[in-house]
């Protein structure tokens, strides 16, 4: 039995497979720490009982991407990457069925019937977690909701479809671990061309799908952009899991007959890949504001921006935004302007403004407002009023319910939003009627 003999003995492929062993588990740790930031941040943000339906469809992600690490292991470890291809007719027919070798090709192939399944489950349970963040993402635009619903009936309807050539590629089903005769390519399970290309093509084809929700978007919209362009680039993710999607694809094409173990190297690295890049959103709020308070740290003091006013007039820890009525880049309320039509560009946080000035006090309340147990972020309204008796200034504040990823935020220990509006009215008492300017 040659094939066993060098697969079991050649130095060579001992160190592969102990070295792909320890960039599997290597991935897998990572992917626990990441999501683990992932719930700490929501968590955090939230709570436990405003957690939604991704937070529920990441923890099975999780469960299957584990299971799917555990089957590449099997493959390598147990099976010595054997299967049912890279077999003659003549070597098909003279293998013991009692043999060893016929065993660890028997198992390798019922091993990668599992981890084909795992890994197409994980990649469309990661697709769910995406349709739900960008279903709240576009909440309130109105023409973005067709593509949200659309997405709802294609995620589910792709993947039906990948299991069905799954299932339904070699029938019967048991001839996918069978030795002799030979099966045929559709009834291996470690190179079949017709199940790799059909799911590189569905996977493609629905990230492509999935990337026309945000980037136009966020193209659009009247974000900085040095903001813009980081959000274009972390929502470009999908192109990075396509094209590990065709490499898995060329790689198993054309190294599967050599090396069958080939198809658990690349699913174990594509899902590594769409793994992270699905928790990203979550975990860039935590990433950010660790990053922050490390260096105010290492500064020895306080943000100038916490302290006073900043150059544009705005108090606290502004962004001031050119979609604020009124505002003219100096701080003054010169011009009386459209209100543009706001777009729900919603990232938790809160860290990518709105169309008002957003200002985070240190202790977590706005100067001057008041919170409540319900939300973080406050409206505060200024009215001036001068003219010949004076000038009157009169304040108003009420609390708004934001509208974060999941849900609101609380207050606890968090950094407080409150969003100003400021109107300066100026009465000149003439003989005439009185006159007004907003």
């Amino acid at each position: 039995m040659p094939a066993i003999a060098d697969a079991v003995a050649s130095p060579t492929a001992q160190r592969e497979a102990t070295r792909f062993l320890k960039e599997c588990w290597s991935l897998q740790a990572v992917a626990y720490i990441v999501v683990g930031l992932r719930y700490f941040s929501r968590i955090r943000q939230l709570g436990w009982g405003k957690l939604a339906v991704d937070d529920g469809l990441m923890f099975l992600a999780l469960l299957v991407y584990t299971a799917e690490t555990v089957m590449a292991h099997l493959v390598v470890a147990w099976w010595h990457g054997l299967a049912n291809n890279a077999m003659t007719d003549e070597q098909r027919r003279l293998l013991d069925p009692h043999s060893k070798e016929y065993r660890l090709r028997v198992n390798g192939s019922k091993t990668h019937v599992a981890g084909l399944l795992l890994y197409t489950t994980l990649l469309w349970l990661l697709k769910g977690c995406w349709t739900v963040y960008y279903g709240r993402l576009t909440l309130g635009v109105y023409h973005m909701r067709r593509w949200i619903i659309g997405s709802y009936v294609v995620m589910p309807a792709t993947y039906v479809a990948c299991l069905c050539v799954a299932f339904f590629k070699c029938i019967p089903f048991n001839h996918q671990w069978q030795i002799y005769p030979n099966p045929g390519n559709n009834c291996e399970p470690a190179v079949s061309i017709l199940q790799t290309v059909f799911i590189m093509v569905m996977n493609t084809m629905t990230d492509f799908y999935l990337l026309a929700i945000p980037l136009p978007m966020v193209w659009k919209s009247n974000l900085p952009w040095r903001k813009k362009l980081f959000l274009i680039i972390m929502f470009s993710g999908g192109f990075i899991e396509m094209a590990f999607g065709i490499l898995r694809c060329v790689s198993i094409l054309t190294l599967g007959d050599s090396d069958p173990a080939q198809s658990g190297y690349w699913s174990v690295r594509e899902s590594f890949v769409s793994f992270v890049l699905t928790n990203m959103p979550m975990v860039y709020p935590l990433v950010k504001r660790f990053l922050e308070q490390s260096i105010i740290s290492l500064s020895g003091g306080r943000s100038e921006s916490g302290e006073g006013k900043n150059k544009s007039g705005v108090h606290g820890n502004g962004y001031p935004l050119s979609s604020n009525p009124g505002y003219s880049g100096n701080g003054n309320a010169a011009k009386r302007r459209t209100m543009m039509g706001r777009h729900p560009l919603s990232i938790p946080d809160s860290i990518w403004g709105s169309e008002e000035n957003i200002i985070r006090s240190e202790d977590g309340k706005a100067p001057g407002s008041e919170t409540s147990n319900d939300g973080d972020i406050a409206m505060q309204t200024h009215v001036r009023v001068s003219g010949c008796g004076g000038t009157t200034s009169v304040e108003k504040t009420a609390i708004m319910e934001p509208q974060m990823s999941g849900g609101s935020g609380r207050i606890g220990g968090q950094q407080g939003i409150i969003v100003t509006h400021e109107i300066t009215v100026t009465e000149d008492r003439m003989e005439g009627p009185s006159t007004m300017r907003w």
